[in-house]
């Protein structure tokens, strides 16, 4: 029984060995086939992700950009109402007689800058002594 084994796949060595060869080969190109889907699927969504990511970084620099601008001309805008209280301070130095008028207007025109320098610190919004 068992020579009766050995002469049939004696005969049958070679068929049995190419068929084998194939399956292998079949079988190979399969999971390199499958393996690159995978890795097209996964460079589509790392490509989806990075130009998601693009578009966000382009946004917030854009609203940056606006918020710098928004900040600068607000500081402009107070430099210049600094310059012409500084101006008004200067006017008064050299005639006192405008004085008694213009005191509560200085008074008022400090206070609201104040008001505005310091609206989220009370201590620094008391008046000084």
């Amino acid at each position: 029984m068992g020579a009766a084994i050995l002469a049939l796949l004696g005969r049958h060595v070679v068929p049995i060995g190419l068929a084998a060869a194939v399956a292998m080969a079949v079988l190979t190109a399969w999971q390199l086939r499958s393996q690159r889907d995978a890795a097209r699927l996964d460079a589509a969504a790392a490509t989806r992700t990075a130009e998601a990511n693009a578009a966000a970084l382009a946004r917030a620099t854009a609203e940056h950009a606006r918020h710098i601008a928004a900040l600068t001309g607000e500081a402009e805008r107070a430099r210049a109402r600094a310059a012409r209280l500084g101006a008004n301070l200067e006017v008064l130095r050299r005639d006192p007689s405008h004085a008694a008028g213009a005191a509560s207007v200085l008074r008022d025109a400090v206070d609201r800058l104040r008001a505005g320098r310091t609206a989220g610190d009370p201590a620094a919004a008391a008046s000084p002594p």
